[in-house]
């Protein structure tokens, strides 16, 4: 089995919440004095038996309901074997497909048998452009439920991620193809900026934070070629120097010269604030999901150049790389497998809405 949302595996620590209320509803039985016992005959414990049993099973089902629950949230999958006549698809954004570099690569696809297939709801033939960015998540879910081998080409728009951050299916092979600016936008962009050097300073405590920093400064890279190189050394290594910047990712003390971004946790709701002329403070360790949602490269290259290219960084619609975006690849090559999953969100429905209405009566039932 997979999860498309592992995430909301949290949920289950609800789990506690039906084993508290089978806990503080237990009542003792009401203290009746009596002068003698000598007229008290002993009752049958049959029924404190089913009382009992009654009880335990509403904890099953109350335990159960929120399992089902968190499964669904989660976008379980079926484990199931991708048949050997499964279709083979070439999955096509809007508008990459007349790109001259990648013609050649579609052509030699189609010869082996792939179809063609735009990056769009259903999966169609390649029609007219829209213009509209599609929502990755959720083609790449729609993706995972099908019989197919899929080579996806996309331009990875930031706007294209919408919602909690996805694994990526095993059927589907992901492929980064940036055109969201062309080779004049590119230069017109860049010609007026100085090039800089950052030094990216971290702990092995850091090894996550710094591997989303490093994608983050590449997205930026392929939009402003040449005008940023980057050193990564351990904090433990580095030696002041002449760093035009310096990101660090430690919780050891920070030098105080040159211009440094460091992490100080907690001190405003923005990922990246200015506290002087020449210090910027990160201010939450770095995930994908908070890399993406508040645009760690747009803010990196606001600080590093200015307002102006953060305005055309947006317009233009920054390229997040792969490493930033799904939650099980290492890298912007995402290797193909045998196996897919089968969506069984509809029976985890019906699971879901018939242990409600069970649960409900035997609560109206035991007054829990």
């Amino acid at each position: 089995m997979s999860l498309l949302n592992p995430i909301w595996l949290w949920g289950l620590s609800a789990l506690s919440i039906p084993v508290a209320i089978h806990l503080l509803s237990r009542k003792e039985g009401p203290v009746i004095r009596v002068g003698s016992i000598r007229f008290l005959s002993e009752t049958s414990t049959s029924k404190f038996s089913s009382i009992r049993l009654n009880e335990v099973a509403l904890l099953i089902v109350r335990s159960t309901l929120i399992l089902m629950l968190t499964l669904f949230l989660a976008g379980m999958l079926w484990p199931g074997e991708i048949s050997k006549d499964a279709a083979k698809w070439a999955v096509v954004e809007q508008g990459l497909e007349q790109n001259t570099s990648l013609k050649p690569v579609l052509d030699s696809l189609q010869k082996n048998g792939y179809a063609l297939r735009e990056l769009s709801p259903g999966f169609p033939e390649i029609q007219q452009q829209t213009g509209v960015t599609p929502d990755y998540f959720a083609l790449s879910e729609d993706l995972a439920t099908r019989n197919v081998r899929a080579i996806v080409f996309a331009r990875n728009e930031l706007t294209g991620f919408k919602g909690k951050r996805a694994g990526l299916p095993a059927n589907i092979q992901w492929i980064t193809y940036p055109e969201n600016l062309n080779t004049g936008d590119k230069t017109s962009l860049a010609e007026n900026l100085q090039p800089i050097h950052v030094t990216l300073a971290y702990d092995p405590d850091f090894i996550r934070d710094k591997k989303i920093m490093s994608a983050a400064l590449a997205a930026i890279t392929s939009i402003v070629p040449g005008k940023i190189s980057v050193d990564e050394i351990l904090v433990d290594n580095f030696a002041p120097g002449n760093n035009a910047w310096l990101i660090w990712l430690s919780d050891k003390h920070a030098p105080s010269s040159g211009k440094v971004l460091i992490l100080k946790q907690g001190v405003s709701n923005q990922l990246i604030t200015q506290e002087n002329k020449d210090r910027w403070l990160l201010t939450k360790r770095l995930n994908e999901e908070n890399a993406v949602d508040e645009h760690l490269a747009i803010e990196l290259a606001t600080m590093f150049f200015n307002q102006q290219i953060r305005a055309q960084l947006q317009a233009g619609n920054v390229t997040v790389p792969n490493e930033l975006v799904w939650s099980t690849n290492e890298s912007s090559e995402v290797a193909t497998t045998t196996t897919a999953g089968i969506s069984i969100d509809k029976y985890l429905l019906l699971s879901i809405v018939v242990l409600f209405i069970i649960e409900r009566v035997l609560a109206f039932y035991r007054k829990q």
